[in-house]
């Protein structure tokens, strides 16, 4: 199975996370480990940084879902002219999109299991 540790790591490494948030999001880098150990197209490939940044991804993204569930939180800060926001909406969309690019980088390591080709008989 794919490196749980590598990758909170990861998350924890590229500042997305603080140490204490990703215990929190420890459940689901196994289940992201889970995942897409599932769907290596060789298991050794299971140390590949782009799969681990997969892992990353999927696991990032659960937990920022989890995060932001049923907050309308929307916090911005003004002085003067200047404006500055965040939203939990622009949180989540930073997380699929992280999710979604890492999986595109490792995608040469996965099966897909999006596309299904079945022949037709007439």
């Amino acid at each position: 199975m794919i490196n749980v540790w590598s990758v909170s790591q990861v998350l924890e490494d590229t500042g997305v996370l603080s140490a204490e948030e990703c215990k929190k999001a420890m459940p689901f880098c196994v289940s992201a480990c889970a995942r897409l150990s599932k769907r290596l197209k060789d298991i050794k490939n299971e140390d590949e940084p782009a799969v681990i940044n997969a892992c990353a991804g999927i696991a990032l993204y659960g937990y920022t879902l989890l995060q932001c569930s049923g907050s309308d939180d929307f916090s911005s800060f003004k002085a003067g002219d200047v404006t500055i926001s965040k939203s939990s909406s622009a949180t989540i969309e930073n997380a699929e999109k992280f999710r979604d690019d890492a999986l595109l980088q490792a995608s040469e390591y996965l099966t897909d299991v999006d596309f299904v080709f079945k022949a037709v008989e007439i």
